[in-house]
């Protein structure tokens, strides 16, 4: 870089600059972000986004193996477009999801979180971006109409999800199906793959994403129960981060005033499932 020399009306009008540069630092409110920094996100000009990529249709990998898509990621593209940043994308094992916010990883987590008390006081959970409930998913030949017809039948879920611990719950409260016809995966497609191949006889899960494999498994699998209790879900962020916070309430707003995320809703479910969450 050349050096620039500077006459003495410079060095005033550097002087102002550098003023009002320290003051705008020390005046932002920032995000809350634990950064210290007046930026909205950990790091200027990205929003990072932690995600599980592996849950179809929310956020998954196209054929090549590489590119991310999903109902959550093209959200998180939205949100970052309007932000005025770039999206990047922190694929993080779902057990470990909660925690890599905790550590600052990224800022939040468009990830299918379903929207709980508990997490409610650990963390921000927005208003509701799109509905969901449990539900339980089998063969079509399956004689299953409630959670408890699952007794004695082989049952799969997801490790950590609120379908893992409402199965938990059931069978914390006596529903008989035993330890070894539990069966707990780290990817929500081993649960499909066992129920396909006739290794499980039902699979526990979000609505969103039964709908996602009725698609193209219509013929042989079918949801036989859905839960009366809603379980929308949220974007999640640390506490304190309320400027963030804000700034993504009011833009999911506009997706859904501008009938964007119906539109999304529509690709990739087939039917709009945001309407009356928000």
């Amino acid at each position: 870089m050349k050096k620039i020399g500077f006459s003495s009306g410079c060095w005033i009008l550097a002087g102002i600059l550098i003023l009002s540069m320290g003051l705008t630092a020390c005046g932002g409110s920032g995000a809350g972000n634990g950064s210290g920094s007046s930026s909205l996100t950990l790091t200027e000009g990205v929003l990072k986004v932690g995600m599980e990529v592996g849950y179809p249709p929310m956020e998954y990998l196209e054929e090549d193996g590489v590119t991310v898509t999903g109902f959550d990621y093209e959200v998180a593209q939205e949100i970052a477009g309007k932000l005025g940043v770039e999206v990047e994308v922190v694929d993080t094992a779902w057990d470990g999801i909660f925690s890599s916010l905790d550590s600052n990883r990224y800022d939040c987590i468009i990830s299918s979180v379903s929207i709980t008390p508990s997490r409610q006081e650990a963390y921000i959970l927005t208003r509701p971006y799109i509905a969901n409930a449990i539900v339980i998913v089998a063969r079509n030949d399956e004689q299953i109409a409630s959670p408890e017809d699952l007794a004695g039948l082989r049952v799969a879920t997801q490790t950590e999800t609120t379908a893992d611990e409402y199965m938990r719950e059931l069978r914390d409260g006596g529903l008989a199906v035993a330890d070894e016809d539990y069966f707990v995966y780290d990817k929500i497609i081993q649960c499909f793959d066992e129920l396909l191949l006739n290794r499980v006889d039902a699979v526990m899960v979000d609505s969103v994403v039964a709908a996602y494999y009725m698609g193209s498994n219509s013929d042989k699998l079918k949801i036989k129960w859905e839960n009366d209790t809603a379980e929308p879900l949220g974007i999640c962020l640390k506490k304190g981060n309320d400027a963030l916070t804000a700034e993504i309430e009011r833009i999911v707003d506009e997706l859904y005033a501008d009938g964007t995320m119906a539109a999304l809703a529509e690709k990739y479910f087939g039917r709009d499932v945001t309407e009356g969450v928000r």
